[in-house]
């Protein structure tokens, strides 16, 4: 899959430093490896909706949507959150706003 990274995803990677950071990119290159998001490990899609999914990395949650596109999936990580912040009210309406 190609894989692209939105602005605040950068930022929160930037943040990170030993074991996490490496889980990160280790999940990136799972991501860059799989040719369909059944095999991303972790990965689940998350109810209500369309393209939005979320992989679990330790503490972390990583949010991505998939693009769908006649030369390949594209995978684009919109936000890397700790899973107690992850599905707060202002988050989730960030995704839904990047699901359309």
């Amino acid at each position: 899959m190609i894989v692209k990274y939105s602005p605040e995803f950068v930022k929160s990677t930037k943040k990170l430093s030993g074991k996490i950071l490496n889980s990160v990119k280790e999940t990136i290159e799972n991501v860059k490896r799989a040719e369909k998001v059944e095999e991303i490990s972790n990965c689940k899609k998350l109810t209500d909706y369309t393209s939005i999914y979320r992989i679990r990395i330790g503490s972390l949650r990583a949010f991505f949507k998939l693009y769908i596109t006649i030369e390949g999936n594209i995978v684009k990580f919109e936000y890397l959150v700790p899973r107690g912040e992850a599905y707060k009210k202002d988050i989730q309406e960030k995704l839904r706003t990047k699901d359309k």
